[in-house]
């Protein structure tokens, strides 16, 4: 259950990242990809397990409207090489730009049914897609202008 706060803003990428695949979820080994690997902080205070997660990663109707924290973003997902984000309710570039510019090896990414018709691309966010090569916007009412400028930013 949500509660109203998080119906009206919406949940953040990391958050349901660190739901989904918390240690706690997942005690054993599972599959290729999946491996709990402790690490320490920047004062050499320990953190929570971290995840590497697997190279395909859905996350569709999961209530996600922003990035989170970069840092974490990077750390979970350096492995990710796909990444489903339909059905969500992400409608900012930039909190989208957050997410890709913090995936290195972002191949394919699925936006289909996020709110994205108000949401105005800047060039400088545009950029961060500059790795995807694959990219779905099914009925996300994005302008053409945007579909044009991500166009020019996706060399491949």
């Amino acid at each position: 259950t949500f509660s109203s706060e998080n119906q009206n803003y919406g949940r953040s990428f990391v958050e349901v990242i660190n739901e989904k695949y918390s240690p706690e979820n997942f005690p054993y080994r599972r599959g290729p990809g999946m491996v709990v690997v402790p690490t320490v902080g920047p004062q050499g205070s320990p953190m929570k397990d971290r995840l590497n997660l697997p190279s395909v990663l859905v996350l569709n109707n999961c209530g996600i409207s922003r990035a989170g924290d970069q840092a974490e973003i990077a750390a979970f997902c350096s492995h990710v090489m796909e990444l489903d984000l339909s059905h969500n309710k992400l409608q900012d570039w930039r909190e989208i730009s957050k997410i890709v510019a913090n995936i290195p090896n972002l191949d394919f990414l699925n936006l289909s049914s996020n709110p994205l018709a108000g949401g105005t691309l800047e060039p400088r966010f545009a950029e961060a897609f500059s790795r995807v090569r694959r990219l779905v916007l099914n009925n996300t009412q994005v302008s053409w202008a945007s579909v044009l400028l991500l166009a020019q930013g996706i060399p491949e």
